[in-house]
């Protein structure tokens, strides 16, 4: 307690009574904008945490999950099934 009044006493002494309120604005306005800064950076640097995290994570399922076998690629029926004999041209039923 002692130490705050000879703060209070000295800051009092150096700017006087009609500045000390203006001088104490200033402080304060520059206390919330350091809080601020302070908080928006630990919000980022735990945003860029969290983001690695999450790459790390997905980066260790890609290697654990096997690889998906490729799909046979399926052909129309009309390609597999013969044509009718009907619908050849006759030079080649000769």
């Amino acid at each position: 307690m002692p130490d705050i009044l000879f703060i209070v006493v000295l800051a009092l002494v150096i700017f006087g009574p009609k500045k000390l309120p203006e001088v104490l604005r200033q402080v304060a306005k520059f206390m919330a904008q350091f809080r601020m800064m302070r908080d928006d950076l630990r919000r980022q640097v735990q945003s860029e945490l969290l983001k690695i995290e999450l790459e790390e994570k997905q980066k260790s399922l890609d290697v654990a999950k096997p690889p998906a076998p490729a799909p046979t690629p399926s052909l129309p029926d009309a390609a597999v099934a013969p044509a009718p004999p009907s619908s050849l041209p006759e030079s080649t039923l000769s």
